[in-house]
């Protein structure tokens, strides 16, 4: 018995799992932010730009997901 193609379970869950990750990182942005905006001692720009680089890198990565999973999971007609 030959098994179906496609993307199986692991698609949604690879999904689920950056988006959780893009809104930690998100949330962790915001207070980093309001740490340097409430004049917090060990408030460090350097850490609000380390977040800040980890939000975008995790949001271009999810812009480009789908095409990128969608393009290797694609069962390829075979004539």
């Amino acid at each position: 018995m030959v098994a179906a193609a496609g993307p199986g379970p692991l698609l949604p869950v690879h999904r689920i799992t950056i988006w959780t990750a893009f809104l930690g990182a998100l949330a962790y942005l915001a207070f980093e932010v309001k740490q340097i905006v409430d004049g917090a001692p060990d408030a460090s720009i350097v850490r609000v730009a380390a977040a800040l680089a980890a939000v975008v890198a995790i949001a271009a990565y999810l812009k480009h997901l789908r095409a990128r999973l969608t393009d290797k999971l694609t069962p390829r007609s075979s004539g």
